[in-house]
């Protein structure tokens, strides 16, 4: 019952981040609300870790681990903090939807895993075709959208390498260890930031600014982090990915109850396509079964082509 509530909170907590991260931004610039989040969340997650009975390693494998995971929350965090003033809230969520095949297709070339099938590199095409569908239908609406739409790629990008590198690093951490040594990480991060961009905060804060800060602070950063890790520890990893389809879904729904957002027929249409892709993405072994029956016909055309051209060439002498 508990890894079923966990899976629930984690549905929600992902679905409802992007319109949350729209709210913070009501009253702050981007910098401003990324960092703050980041440092409350590092601050926030040492009484945790006590509570959990771990504390920080700094081992050398332990270091290169939050450095790669910082990868995921300053790079990431960054680009979509920029690019989320441009676009719906639920637009970033379903762009977020190509984290699972990017980082498929980064530890198939970085980690030599080899889960990269035929039908997996249609599915990314597919989805691809999406994006491109998604990106040319803001773009006819609005000319400030490319910037919310680079800024939440680039995002995905670094989200995707972040987890294929703190994979490839295999500190074997504690969940809560690695999430805290990452957040204090980014916060050195975001704190040599500081000269470029700096941290303005209004004089009058706008609450629902605030309460959007809150509740990426405690639930976006570190609630949903412990539970994800919670719901993947109990639950087969086909099963935690079906929130990637789901949550996209929701976070439309949310920003259009919550920010009255609405995606025009076009935007919906190429995210209908790009989760499609998605889809086939997590279930793909049908189809690979039909590519694999296809294969012996195409094997036996090449033998057969072989013979042929050693045929000709022995004629020839």
């Amino acid at each position: 019952m508990l890894i079923i509530v966990a899976y629930l909170f984690v549905i929600f907590i992902w679905s409802t981040t992007p319109v949350a991260i729209q709210f913070s931004l009501g009253g702050l610039d981007f910098f401003t609300a990324v960092s703050l989040r980041m440092w409350l969340s590092a601050l926030l997650s040492l009484p945790l870790l006590l509570i959990l009975g771990q504390r920080l390693v700094l081992t050398r494998p332990a270091l290169m681990s939050y450095v790669a995971g910082s990868l995921g929350v300053y790079g990431a965090m960054m680009s979509v903090y920029w690019g989320a003033a441009y676009i719906p809230s639920g637009l970033i969520s379903v762009l977020y939807g190509l984290s699972p095949m990017l980082s498929g297709a980064l530890a198939y070339w970085w980690l030599g895993e080899r889960e990269l099938t035929p039908a997996r590199i249609i599915a990314l095409l597919i989805a691809l075709c999406g994006l491109a569908l998604v990106v040319s239908a803001r773009m006819m609406l609005d000319a400030e959208s490319w910037r919310g739409i680079l800024g939440t790629v680039v995002s995905v990008l670094c989200f995707a390498a972040s987890a294929v590198w703190v994979k490839a690093a295999n500190a074997g951490l504690h969940p809560m260890v690695q999430t805290s040594g990452t957040l204090w990480v980014s916060s050195l991060a975001y704190a040599l930031s500081l000269p470029w961009f700096g941290v303005h905060i209004p004089d009058a804060w706008p609450f629902s600014s605030m309460l959007g800060l809150g509740y990426l602070v405690v639930f976006g950063s570190l609630l949903g982090f412990m539970l994800y890790f919670l719901v993947l520890k109990h639950l087969p990893t086909s099963r935690v990915t079906l929130i990637t389809l789901i949550a996209p879904v929701l976070a439309v729904l949310w920003g259009y109850l919550l920010r009255d957002e609405r995606l025009q027929w076009s935007s919906a249409g190429g995210a209908a396509l790009l989760l499609s892709g998605l889809a086939l993405y997590q279930w793909h072994q049908s189809m690979d079964r039909c590519l694999r029956w296809l294969w012996p016909f195409k094997a036996k055309t090449e033998v057969a082509n072989a013979m042929d051209i050693h045929a000709a060439q022995q004629e020839k002498h």
